[in-house]
């Protein structure tokens, strides 16, 4: 994140630069009535307004988007979707394991303090699909947020702490 504001801070430095030495060499140009220096500063200001152009075009279509957005969704910017486990629960009644797991990496993504989804996919990592590493990342995730997930989740993990973990190439 720091790389992207030290990019933007050097793009707006090198453009305003070229913008002032633009206006310097056309406005010298003018009053001598050298060519050189006026097509000197006609460059400047061409490269300045390429190196501002990020910039310039957001700020010149940020009114417009607001426009569309505002038509498209009124009610402001959408909420996350509600927590619905049912289809997931669905999937493992009907055994369509690989659907189900799917279904609960989504809702790990808008809904990441769900102990629920979190407890059933690393069980179906776990004694379904057999990737403990897999299972091993879903309880760093669950263990970072502070969840307190099953003890029968909890047990059969630490099983594999026993275990070397797989090589991976």
């Amino acid at each position: 994140m720091i790389r992207q504001y030290q990019g933007t801070f050097i793009r707006w430095f090198l453009g305003v630069g070229l913008l002032g030495l633009a206006f310097h060499l056309v406005v010298n140009g003018y009053h001598r009535l050298d060519i050189a220096y006026f097509s000197g500063g006609l460059l400047c200001f061409v490269l300045g307004i390429v190196a501002l152009w990020k910039t310039i075009f957001h700020v010149a279509t940020r009114p417009f988007t607001l426009f569309i957005d505002s038509i498209f969704f009124p009610g402001g910017k959408l909420p996350k979707p509600v927590l619905n486990l049912k289809l997931p629960a669905y999937y493992l009644n009907e055994s369509r394991f690989e659907e189900a797991l799917a279904e609960y990496q989504k809702v790990l993504k808008y809904h990441p303090d769900a102990v629920e989804a979190y407890e059933k996919a690393i069980w179906l990592n776990l004694d379904i699909f057999d990737d403990p590493d897999e299972a091993r990342k879903l309880l760093r995730r669950a263990r970072r947020r502070g969840l307190v997930l099953d003890e029968r989740i909890l047990r059969r993990t630490s099983e594999l702490d026993v275990f070397p973990q797989r090589e991976t190439r």
